[in-house]
């Protein structure tokens, strides 16, 4: 009987050693996947910051474009009132797009993403420029009064 008793002992702690082994190489397996899923989940975060920029930088394009266009209202004459309509048009697909990217992002973000401020340009503006007199105006000019 010892004799049948010492083969199944060896069996048995092959056996024990087989699943320790495989243990092990599951345990790696479970952290490369961890790992993988932490990466996964910065880039996502990454990504909705930088989409939420994205938005915040078309949104202000598209108040500047309003600015621009109250200012280019002052120049306006007769006849010029179908490039206006062709600029409101550009301001309101603007903001739609700007909307549709603020739009929230489907799935979950563990942080919330910083939302960008408007930058200014950091390269100074190139020299160059040319004396323009002001002093005297042609027959048009009458035709526009200043605005406060």
């Amino acid at each position: 009987m010892l004799g049948r008793l010492v083969p199944d002992i060896k069996k048995t702690a092959a056996l024990v050693e087989e699943i320790s082994a495989a243990c092990r190489e599951q345990d790696i397996g479970s952290g490369q996947i961890n790992q993988a899923i932490q990466q996964l989940d910065k880039v996502t975060q990454q990504n909705a910051s930088a989409s939420e920029q994205v938005s915040a930088t078309s949104e202000e394009l598209a108040t500047q474009a309003e600015r621009l266009q109250a200012t280019i209202a002052y120049f306006r004459i007769e006849g010029a009132d179908a490039d206006a309509a062709g600029v409101d048009q550009a301001v309101t697909r603007l903001r739609a797009t700007a909307a549709r990217m603020a739009a929230p992002v489907s799935g979950s973000v563990r942080s919330p993403a910083v939302r960008a401020k408007p930058g200014r340009a950091t390269r100074p503006a190139a020299g160059g420029g040319f004396a323009l007199d002001l002093g005297e105006g042609d027959a048009r000019d009458a035709e526009f009064t200043r605005v406060a």
